[in-house]
């Protein structure tokens, strides 16, 4: 008799935790509805469905990787992951690129930090390596507790503190321009 107790309630836990998974583009959408709302942003309707379910996954798993690297990193350690996040860049499906590009809510998005078509992004790279270097004490903190959220399924939190981290970087609606 315990035995089938014990059955029926572990069938019931087994049914709450996979009712309350959710997908990944739902992760994404979450955290999307974080940074844009920080920004005074309505939450944004045409990124995530421009994402295949497999890239979706590549994406919330990367983003894990890269916070816990963030997180434990030296400074050389977060200064490389310019590079990573690049080359996953490159990664990305034509199809998603395609969907994607000119994306209207994205534009708005970099507008607020100051970031448009003309933007150098060598400089921004720059500027954000400069800001990393010196403030280290600071941005390591940051990726923990930003770690600490994603870890803890906060994703909306994430895409909140991290624009508001971005801001602290980047200015708001301050233009680098290009100097060609």
């Amino acid at each position: 008799n315990n035995l089938h107790l014990m059955k029926r309630f572990l069938a019931i836990l087994a049914i709450i935790l996979l009712a309350q998974a959710i997908t990944d583009k739902e992760i994404i959408q979450q955290a999307l509805n974080g940074l844009f709302e920080e920004n005074k942003l309505p939450d944004p309707t045409t990124i995530v469905p421009c994402i295949d379910d497999d890239t979706a996954h590549k994406l919330v798993v990367f983003g894990g990787e890269v916070l816990e690297k963030a997180a434990k990193g030296s400074i050389a350690d977060l200064v490389s992951l310019v590079a990573l996040i690049k080359g996953f860049g490159d990664q990305i499906p034509q199809s998603v690129s395609d969907c994607l590009d000119g994306n209207k809510e994205f534009e708005a998005l970099g507008l607020k930090y100051g970031i448009d078509n003309n933007t150098d992004t060598d400089a921004l790279e720059k500027k954000i390596i400069t800001y990393v270097t010196l403030h280290y004490l600071e941005v390591h903190k940051w990726f923990g507790d930003l770690n600490t959220n994603w870890k803890a399924g906060k994703y909306y939190q994430v895409g909140y503190d991290g624009g508001s981290y971005g801001h602290k970087v980047l200015g708001s609606s301050v233009s680098i321009p290009n100097p060609t």
